[in-house]
């Protein structure tokens, strides 16, 4: 797969919040309990039109807070990097405190719904304090499959999938706004996707394949 990410960006200081359309992004871990074939991170060297996402160590919460700048500018604030956010679950609830108290908008959490399974304890209590929508990338409704495309750490292989399925029914009575994703192509049976997440009480986003590197 070709890449026309230039040279300089690769060694440029990590972003610890970049902006993508109205939304500003915070890149707080490069921890995932996930290997999915799709991620661009693979792809695109851990860089996201035109900032550089790799973290070699994760960031303070009042570094993360100095990048944001004034929340109100922004539609909506996300958690979302190249790692899974509910990693630093602590970190989250200080800066979501905080961007609350700056007049934050609309705070959304993108993750691989595997929280509960990393912490090894229900954390929808926490995030229903924290996030307003919350974004779980599923992409199948086929556990084995699920484990084929997710390749997810060792000791998530067994109980993963239905880890996340419960995540995801939980999340969805806890927090009104709760989407579960797929990339589209991935799943090539999308009515049977969206039939699946019904069940979980949840609601379906599709999302674009990417591959070549975009700069915007």
């Amino acid at each position: 797969m070709k890449s026309n990410i230039p040279e300089e960006q690769k060694v440029s200081p990590p972003a610890l919040a970049y902006q993508y359309k109205d939304a500003l992004y915070l890149n707080i871990t490069s921890r995932c309990p996930t290997a999915c074939e799709f991620c661009i991170k693979f792809s695109w060297d851990y860089q996201y039109r035109g900032y550089n996402l790799l973290l070699k160590k994760e960031p303070p919460v009042d570094e993360i807070l100095k990048a944001v700048g004034d929340p109100k500018k922004y539609s909506e604030i996300v958690f979302c990097g190249y790692g899974e956010s509910t990693y630093r679950l602590d970190a989250m609830k200080e800066i979501s405190k905080a961007l609350r108290s700056l007049g934050a908008k609309k705070i959304r959490l993108n993750t691989i719904g595997m929280g509960n399974l990393i912490h090894k304890r229900s954390i929808i209590a926490d995030l229903a304090q924290i996030v307003d929508t919350v974004s779980i990338s599923l992409n199948t409704s086929d556990p084995k499959k699920w484990v084929e495309i997710l390749r997810p750490a060792p000791e998530y292989k067994e109980n993963g999938f239905n880890g996340v399925c419960e995540f995801i029914r939980e999340c969805a009575k806890a927090i009104p706004e709760t989407y579960v994703t797929a990339v589209e192509s991935i799943e090539p049976d999308l009515e049977k996707f969206r039939s699946f997440v019904q069940t979980l009480g949840a609601k379906v986003r599709v999302r674009p394949y990417l591959d070549d590197y975009e700069e915007k």
